[in-house]
């Protein structure tokens, strides 16, 4: 089979994947929505930004690397393997330390108990992260789906048990430790090849400079969001973080059915080309062009409908998440392309240098937030779409050294999706003008049709050029043979 053709297949599994993990979870989201307060939401974020941070070091320490590095064997598996096991205890102990500590900060004695309970995830998570990335190298995404399917679901459904019965907080610590300890032992128990521990460390020499790389960069990237998070609670308090991490999450939502998995199959696709420049650079401007000119109008249509969107899903009482909702959504347009240009720099190596993006951004958002302090959500969300914007520059202009692509280059394939868009945000606001007192499931149905029925004419006349770049694509790969290369 083609690595076209192959990668094609594993977007369409990592799509499943990737959306029954938001399916379910975001049915759960909903009914936890009812039955929980923004309190319990905010106190459990908080936790949870510290805990996803400690995870980069456990989960991902080496999984980049191996789904890179051509030349990866069993002893490269099972050398990464021993290790992260070693890193997850320790990491775990580190957390069992500190998380009284950052409490005391934010001021919810929760957030201690909580954090240290979510730390046992680690340890399951880290051995499994090793047979995750043999399976993304061999672009195994079935298993992963099935994987995601079983603990996702049957985590979700024991947790919204436990909401009913009353556990408050505690509901979502079971959900999340249920995911990950069933979706653990679903992939071991579907996976032939299992890890072993070795004193053979020496094969992760070969990996050990990218994988180094990899983590740094990983770790500052979240390290800036979930920072964002972590301090929003402390100087805004655990109940506008529970509303800002309700927008997160209507956002991340979408954004994990399609952005993430564009970026699964990406980085070995990609690296599978890094040799080819002229192929690899020609498989980036597909990609970037078609992805974006699909993502923008799903996320403009969020951010633009958000009132009526959080109003019918999750309640009245969670209104107040509905402006930075629609930030975030509108943040997609500089967050598309970094997805693209980011698995682009990956495949040539230059892992360093968007680490080096990575930790500027970090400074930056340091920095705005010890100068501003946060007096208020929308000083908040400025400072995050700053941040957004600042990677956005920096990532272009690696590009453009490395792989000369120009500004001009990437403004000119982005310049008719961003028009289309910006356009079909004006026509659901003039609309939504016209349905006063419409019931909101009403106005998201008619505000939906309207905003599609622009950007798709728009797009007719903006974006030929993304129209005969799909139509080729997908011409190819009806007519290619698949024994052909």
């Amino acid at each position: 089979m083609s690595l076209a053709r192959t990668a094609i297949h594993s977007v369409w599994w990592s799509i499943i994947e990737n959306g029954s993990l938001t399916a379910v979870s975001f049915v759960a989201l909903i009914i936890f929505a009812k039955l929980l307060d923004p309190n319990d939401f905010g106190s459990y974020a908080v936790a949870v930004s510290v805990i996803e941070v400690a995870g980069i070091f456990t989960n991902m320490l080496f999984h980049d690397a191996l789904v890179r590095e051509p030349k990866a064997s069993d002893a490269h598996f099972n050398a990464a393997f021993t290790v992260s096991l070693l890193v997850s205890a320790v990491v775990f102990g580190i957390l069992l330390t500190i998380f009284p500590l950052l409490a005391a900060l934010v001021g919810d004695p929760r957030i201690g108990d909580v954090g240290r309970v979510l730390g046992i995830g680690l340890l399951f998570e880290a051995p499994t992260s090793i047979l995750n990335a043999r399976l993304r190298k061999e672009f195994g995404f079935r298993i992963l789906a099935i994987r995601t399917l079983i603990g996702r679901t049957a985590g979700a459904a024991i947790g919204i048990l436990a909401a009913l019965m009353g556990f408050g907080i505690w509901s979502l610590v079971i959900q999340s430790l249920l995911m990950t300890i069933l979706g653990s032992a679903t992939l071991v128990l579907l996976t032939e090849w299992r890890p072993r521990l070795t004193r053979k460390l020496r094969p992760l020499a070969d990996v050990l400079n990218y994988s180094v790389g990899a983590v740094t960069s990983l770790a500052t990237n979240f390290a800036t969001k979930r920072a964002f998070i972590f301090f929003t609670g402390v100087f805004l308090g655990v109940e506008k973080v529970g509303f800002l991490n309700m927008a997160f999450r209507l956002v991340d939502t979408v954004w994990a059915i399609s952005a993430t998995a564009i970026s699964q199959v990406m980085l070995p696709s990609m690296a599978r080309l890094q040799h080819d420049r002229e192929r690899l650079l020609r498989a980036y401007r597909i990609a970037l062009t078609i992805g974006c000119a699909l993502i923008y109008p799903i996320f403009v249509g969020i951010g633009c409908e958000a009132p009526e969107l959080i109003s019918v899903i999750f309640g009245t009482k969670w209104l107040p998440a509905a402006e930075p909702a629609l930030w975030l959504s509108l943040i997609v347009l500089v967050q598309a392309p970094r997805l693209f240009m980011t698995s682009l720099l990956s495949a040539i190596g230059e892992i360093k240098s968007i680490r080096s993006v990575n930790l500027v951004v970090l400074a930056y958002m340091a920095m705005a937030i010890a100068a501003t302090r946060l007096p208020g959500i929308d000083y908040a969300l400025a400072v995050w779409s700053g941040s957004e914007c600042l990677a956005l520059t920096l990532l272009t202009l690696l590009v453009y050294r490395k792989c000369d692509l120009s500004s001009y280059a990437h403004l000119r394939m982005l310049a008719a999706p961003s028009i289309a868009s910006g356009l079909m945000a004006i026509g659901i606001n003039l609309t939504r003008q016209l349905l006063p007192g419409t019931q909101p499931s009403l106005s998201i149905v008619l505000l939906s049709v309207v905003g599609f029925l622009i950007y798709a004419g728009l797009s007719l006349i903006l974006a030929k050029h993304s129209l005969v770049l799909a139509i080729e694509l997908w011409r190819s790969q009806r007519q290619k043979p698949s024994g052909n290369p």
